[in-house]
């Protein structure tokens, strides 16, 4: 299978995965849901560690160091959920997600520093323009022109840690071999959520408090989400394998356009579960951020 269409799944998925966190933590977790989500993500980490021991149980033994290294870069891996989780908190899914192309920026400079990966020029051109467009879908276009600095701040940091993982994770599993990689990073982001939930007062009380008072759709979709999520990312750390690192994460461009086709989607038939702004204003700005995107990902394939 081309290393393409193994990254375009990640973003249909994450898609998906940004409506569920916004739905959750707007409709049941306002102000308190950010320690319970992100220990929710670290502990998921638990059940594909498992299943690859279970399954795969030879590709785990890699050297001690090599093992702490990834097991840390799990740890990094769910932590950059949490600058993500509180920027969602205050925006929308649709204004938060686009905000991720910066990871491709990142991971350009990082894979041409520690990997060697160069780009052509049309890789290049192709690539600016769809970060342009996915830029484009977070302007806030009112009266005034409004740029968020907060939550595009977190967003930086949390972009600049997910690149920083995916260089960590690439490195490694060529090294060794995938999914020991994977298996190790899962369970540091198991070792670091349980470090979480008995260091940080806030969190702890947060995740139980989600645990004692929640109803169990509350509880099944934020584990169907996280699996999700799991899914997503070993995708497209398999795509990074194939292709070089910022062209993975630049394909993820796509989807600023998949969470709004679900927000439009959501709006229309299904409102109590999520609403996009359809003012006429606000879709022309989309649709011309869409059309920007999508020739880049022509002149970034031609």
């Amino acid at each position: 299978m081309s290393w393409f269409w193994l990254a375009l799944a990640a973003p249909i998925l994450w898609g998906a995965v940004n409506h569920i966190d916004k739905y959750i933590i707007s409709k049941y977790f306002t102000g308190k849901g950010v320690g319970s989500l992100v220990i929710f993500t670290g502990l998921s980490g638990f059940i594909i560690s498992f299943l690859i021991l279970v399954f795969n149980f030879s590709s785990i033994f890699l050297s001690p160091v090599t093992a702490l290294v990834i097991a840390i870069n799990g740890a990094i891996l769910v932590a950059a959920f949490i600058p993500y989780l509180y920027a969602l908190e205050k925006e929308e899914a649709s204004w938060v997600s686009p905000l991720y192309q910066l990871i491709p920026v990142f991971g350009y400079f990082l894979g041409m520093i520690f990997l060697k990966e160069y780009l052509s020029l049309n890789q290049i051109i192709g690539s600016i323009l769809i970060i342009v467009g996915a830029f484009a879908l977070s302007l806030n276009i009112t009266s005034k022109l409004q740029f968020k600095i907060r939550p595009f701040l977190l967003m930086v940091l949390s972009s600049f840690m997910i690149a920083v993982n995916a260089l960590i994770f690439k490195i490694i599993a060529l090294q060794e071999n995938f999914w020991g990689t994977a298996f190790w990073e899962y369970l540091g982001g198991f070792i670091f959520a349980i470090f979480l939930f008995t260091s940080v007062s806030l969190y702890h009380k947060q995740f139980l408090a989600t645990i004692e008072k929640s109803q169990g759709l509350v509880l099944s979709l934020n584990i169907f989400s996280e699996l999700m999520n799991i899914v997503a990312k070993l995708l497209a750390g398999f795509a990074s394998l194939l292709a070089p690192l910022a062209l993975v994460w630049v394909v993820n461009g796509f989807q600023p356009v998949i969470v709004l086709i679900y927000g439009i989607i959501l709006t229309l038939f299904i409102p109590k579960w999520g609403k996009e702004n359809l003012d006429r204003k606000f879709l022309t700005q989309k649709i011309v951020a869409i059309l920007i995107t999508f020739l880049g990902a022509y002149i970034l394939f031609s």
